[in-house]
């Protein structure tokens, strides 16, 4: 019923403006900005360093593919992360107030 998703932003500037619109748009009850991560990977046949941020959104399951929208269509990447965790557990008191939190989403404000 409810997730948490992964993903990653080059510049604290994007990963706080898309943090806003998730709380915004109620399609997250809370997002949080890890800074200062190093990245490895490869692209296009070259390995990469970057320094990123991490940014967790937590949200209900049914909201996913708006997140999901909404992160393609903001992100300066050619191909986000984009990972989706469930939640098994939390305290009642938490996940209640996440519930209350994205029961009124738009997508369209």
């Amino acid at each position: 019923m409810f997730v948490a998703i992964y993903t990653t932003f080059s510049t604290l500037k994007e990963a706080k403006q898309f943090s806003r619109m998730v709380i915004e748009k109620r399609l997250g009850a809370c997002v949080n900005i890890i800074s200062d991560v190093i990245s490895f990977y490869r692209w296009k046949e070259i390995i990469e360093e970057e320094n990123e941020l991490i940014v967790w959104i937590k949200t209900r399951e049914t909201l996913v593919e708006n997140v999901e929208k909404l992160l393609k269509s903001v992100h300066s990447y050619e191909t986000p992360a984009f990972i989706v965790y469930k939640i098994h557990t939390g305290s009642e008191e938490y996940l209640h107030w996440l519930r209350e939190e994205t029961e009124k989403s738009n997508i369209d404000r």
